[in-house]
């Protein structure tokens, strides 16, 4: 159970819990009932920490990154965090019970701010996709707060249930119907309905990462209501690089008008060598290897955070081992080298990418600002048209020549290693409109690194089309691809306006209302539903820099179109301030897709 803390003295938050645990992943059972134990802070009485505290201290450089959730600046940060919603939330004060919280991450920007993440609790017990983050200002006094805390009814969490997590587990793994790659965890929850009605539940995840028989990996998330068995919803988090429906209409692949100038942030200090690696699709590159004990060469490299390593599927139907790829020479993909290493050269490729991108243009660590180590692997099963993120490392596939090459492009690459970015902070669950900015963000995360690598790499052609580069090899259209975020109805699936949501809620279909959203601000235009125009697009580096802040630090699990916005003026607020253009630009842009 939870532990209760008087906010009155020092927070204390147990050692084992100095780090957060990641977004839509949940703890394995530890005791009949599967309930993870956290520490937790009450809501019951009004802290008596000073907000004043700087957290960096005095003359203290204060360094970008995560906070020892047991340091004292993370307790105090957290502190001030809950006392802001007992003043904002007087109803919860008088509850049985109280409204608690669990620290999830503590975490500073490179503006000086802090933001607390904390799951919500309740009687113990966390509440499915809720949370809240404060946010303290440079000075360490506290600026503002995101999200909602709503009345919960007394017993959800405390209540004995007619399931235990035995029962939930069968008939999850009923509707499941198949063997999982990795264990089942069972966690005791509270699920707020889609009718709004809170009940006590269990989360069951059971994850298949296997594409066996043409199938697509599953990590399902069920939530089991506690007392009648029935299914509260659930969703897969495991995205795929597809969408149903795919018609290939050749849409256009809008090139930028954004100016080729190389982006103005970053580490400037990381030795560039020979570009005398050869991709299928990046041209020359020069690729980070170790050189092993017999001489050879590998692809990890050790310069990026905790690393970057490829390895080879070896057509498995799910991706394990460490076989590896090596060189003589280090020069990769010359005339004579193994044609299996080809599709490798562009996956090492595109991960350094991703990872520099994440910290020269977001200020980002790797994908939990932590420096999380990178782990690709291709030739997964035998012409697969697809590409995903399983929750641990990127899987590729080869494609079958017809609908696709190997999906190892910089856009792809992108954009499934920041489904792990989006499930390392925001946690977007995959269902409904989080589910479509999810896909969005990814798509736009997937865009910005296409873009970033253009700016180092005269090969590298930018446009706004998502995996054009692999679509459709030969046919000869080099303007056919998946998604096209200038005009998203081109494709002939999604949409881009949301008064058309109603009628595409799938995820894929409906991240075309985010992504014409974040092309407009960019390069300026109209919304081709709404007619309506922005003039002017801001340039790329400065919309990335606002989707990507929105994303880590102003979203929660269950954030909508609606809060998305608000997620992205605050941001822009933050970077440029609330009387910029930048900001008026945002909120432009987002009126034009119907998002209000």
């Amino acid at each position: 159970m939870a532990l209760r803390t008087d906010l009155s003295k020092p927070a204390v938050i147990p050692s084992q819990r100095t780090d957060a645990k990641p977004a839509n992943t949940v703890a394995k059972p530890t005791g009949p009932v599967g309930m993870s134990s956290q520490s937790s802070f009450s809501a019951g009485a009004p802290s008596k920490a000073k907000a004043t505290v700087a957290l960096n201290g005095v003359g203290t450089k204060v360094t970008p990154g995560p906070v020892d959730l047991g340091s004292p600046q993370a307790q105090q940060a957290v502190q001030q965090t809950v006392a802001y919603v007992n003043q904002k939330n007087p109803q919860l004060t008088g509850i049985t019970g109280g409204a608690s919280f669990s620290p999830r991450s503590v975490e500073r920007d490179q503006l000086g701010m802090t933001h607390v993440r904390m799951d919500r609790m309740h009687e113990g017990v966390k509440v499915t996709g809720e949370q809240v983050i404060g946010h303290l200002d440079a000075k360490g006094q506290f600026d503002s707060l995101t999200g909602d805390v709503s009345n919960i009814p007394v017993g959800l969490g405390k209540s004995p249930t007619k399931l235990s997590a035995k029962d939930a587990l069968a008939v999850a793994q009923k509707d499941f119907n198949g063997g999982t790659t990795r264990p089942p965890t069972v966690e005791r929850e509270i699920v707020k309905g889609r009718d709004g009605q809170y009940r006590a539940a269990y989360h069951v995840t059971l994850t298949d990462t296997s594409v066996a028989g043409g199938k697509e990996p599953r990590s399902m998330n069920y939530f089991i209501d506690a007392n009648t068995g029935a299914s509260i919803k659930q969703f897969n988090t495991i995205s795929h690089f597809d969408r149903p429906g795919v018609t290939r209409t050749g849409g256009a692949a809008t090139p930028s008008k954004t100016p080729t100038t190389p982006p103005t942030t970053g580490d400037k200090g990381r030795a560039t060598g020979v570009a005398d690696d050869t991709t299928m699709y990046s041209g020359k590159v020069d690729l980070s290897t170790t050189k092993n004990k017999d001489g050879t060469y590998s692809l990890e490299d050790k310069t990026r955070g905790k690393g970057i390593v490829t390895y080879d599927a070896k057509n498995a139907e799910n991706a394990s081992g460490t076989t590896g790829f090596t060189d003589k020479n280090d020069v990769w993909g010359e005339k004579g080298d193994p044609t299996r290493a080809a599709t490798a050269v562009d996956a090492h490729y595109g991960a350094e990418m991703t990872y520099d991108f994440y910290k020269d243009i977001l200020g980002r660590d790797s994908i939990d600002g932590k420096g999380e180590k990178l782990v690709s692997y291709v030739h997964t099963d035998v012409n697969l048209v697809n590409a995903f993120w399983d929750g641990e490392k990127m899987q590729y596939g080869d494609g079958d020549g017809k609908d696709s090459g190997p999906l190892t492009t910089l856009d792809i690459a992108g954009h499934e290693i920041s489904h792990g970015l989006t499930e390392r902070t925001a946690g977007l669950e995959y269902e409904g409109e989080s589910g479509g900015l999810n896909e969005s963000f990814s798509d736009i995360m997937g865009t910005g690194v296409e873009w970033y690598a253009s700016q180092k790499n005269a090969a590298v052609k930018f446009d706004w089309a998502v995996g054009e580069d692999a679509w459709t090899p030969k046919n000869g259209d080099a303007t056919d691809a998946l998604r096209y975020m200038s005009d998203p109805t081109a494709d002939g699936y999604s949409i881009d306006n949301y008064k058309n949501y109603p009628k595409q809620t799938e995820v894929h279909g409906s991240s075309g209302i985010a992504n014409n959203a974040f092309f407009l601000l960019t390069e300026g235009g109209k919304n081709k539903t709404s007619g309506l125009e922005v003039k002017d697009g801001i340039g790329m580096e400065k919309s990335l820099k606002i989707f990507g802040r929105a994303l880590t630090t102003y979203m929660t699990p269950q954030t909508n179109f609606t809060q998305a916005r608000a997620a992205t003026v605050k941001a822009a607020t933050d970077l440029y301030g609330k009387d910029s253009a930048e900001v008026q630009k945002v909120q432009d842009a987002w009126t034009a897709v119907g998002v209000k």
